[in-house]
């Protein structure tokens, strides 16, 4: 083999350079497409641990109402019975508070997943005092019921009101 001329050695470094060079980069790149997708594992992992911890705190703050709920269970009826509890209890309330109940309309059964529902709409009529009273006895919450939709308004004789409520009593069928 020949010797090679200065020119030759020159342009052969300039050529091993850029390789060199060119190499480097190409490992730099392969090196920081590998650093970004394990950063993105990382933060899909950091999330996911936070959505973990999120459900066990969330596990931890239900574990009173969870036992609530299994002291008082939600009372086993059929939707007839359910809205003939319903309709005595807000027939003895009104009664014990004094008042009158103008207008009464059963809505039809609501079924959702944790349970059923049936509901009165009422108008009813009295005292202020009778009012207060009344909805006091109503909401019950070991009796599993709500009241869903309230307007009060005052009536032409100072002392009493008129107040429309929607009255929803929460149930298991058998």
């Amino acid at each position: 083999m020949r010797k090679l001329a200065p020119n030759e050695k020159t342009l052969f470094l300039i050529l091993c350079g850029a390789v060199f060079f060119a190499l480097n980069l190409l490992s730099l790149k392969i090196f920081l497409s590998k650093k970004q997708q394990l950063q993105l594992e990382i933060e899909k992992a950091q999330s996911t641990l936070q959505e973990g911890r999120m459900t066990i705190e969330l596990a931890e703050l239900l574990e009173p109402a969870k036992q609530w709920i299994h002291q008082h269970p939600m009372p086993v009826w059929t939707p007839d019975q359910a809205s003939s509890e319903l309709l005595k209890c807000e027939r003895d309330a009104a009664e014990k508070s004094n008042l009158k109940i103008v207008e009464e309309n059963l809505l039809p059964t609501h079924n959702s997943k944790n349970g059923d529902s049936v509901s009165v709409q009422a108008k009813i009529n009295g005292p202020f005092e009778g009012l207060v009273k009344f909805l006091f006895a109503l909401q019950n919450p070991t009796a599993w019921r709500a009241i869903d939709k309230f307007v009060m308004k005052s009536d032409t004789e100072p002392t009493k009101v008129i107040m429309e409520l929607e009255l929803k009593q929460f149930f298991r069928t058998k």
